[in-house]
Formats: C-alpha cells, structure tokens, sequence
C-alpha cells in the first residue's frame, strides 16, 4: 500500500499554517480502479509521488462521515454497498480525500477490494497530523 499527501495538499496546510490562506474542508472520498500494475505474480499497488492531480481511474464519490479517533487524527469514513453503488464486479484499490475546492490533497493505493453482489465494505481514510 502506498499512501501520501499530494503537493496541492502539503502546499495548502504549508499556507495554512503560515496564516495566509485557510485550509479547505475534506468534502469527499472518491474511489477507483486504476492503482494497481500487474507483475509477473500479482496486482501489485502503484507507487505514488505526490504530483497527481486526480485518480487513476475513478469510479466513485462519497460524502464522508468524519470523526477523530484520537488528538492527531481526522478520520473519513464511507461505506460501498455494491449493488447500490452499481459496482459489482469492479476492483477497487485506489482511494483520495477531496476539498471543497475540488483539490486532491490525499491519495493512498492498496491491493484490490473485489466487488461482488451483497457486499458492502465501509472505508476508514485516516488522516494523521
């Protein structure tokens, strides 16, 4: 799994910090299907560097559900039901936080989440400060 703040977002909380803009609000997570590459053994999650703008191939986007497990954590929570969402049968392994000015400022990559019918996985996407 590979996960990192992107460069829109680091130079956002760069701002923020010095006081010369205001950090935008977290509005979505979205959800795809393009972070992973096949090896010669398996689907193996893409390696990130920060500079991407969007996901590799998007799928989804939910309202998250938002809460702080401990002092240094803003958790975003969204569950996919696969029948509901019309993602049966499509692999999910690529998840990004959203601000309300469309920026994403978070992405992570992880091995697939197969959808099949009558399943719902819920998504925790921990932002740790």
């Amino acid at each position: 799994m590979a996960s990192i703040k992107t460069n829109i977002g680091r130079e956002k909380l760069a701002k923020a910090h010095s006081g010369t803009k205001a950090l935008p609000e977290i509005t979505h997570i979205a959800f795809g299907k393009g972070g992973t590459f096949l090896t010669e053994e398996r689907h193996a999650p893409k390696e990130l560097t920060g500079a991407e703008t969007t996901l590799f191939d998007e799928v989804i986007r939910k309202e998250p559900v938002k809460s702080f497990p401990d002092s240094y954590t803003a958790r975003y929570t969204a569950t996919i039901d696969a029948d509901v969402d019309k993602l049966v049968g499509v692999d999910l392994n690529e998840a990004c936080l959203i601000d309300t000015e469309g920026d994403m400022v978070a992405i992570k990559t992880f091995t697939n989440k197969g959808l099949e019918e009558k399943t719902v996985i819920t998504f925790d996407y921990d932002a740790k400060f």
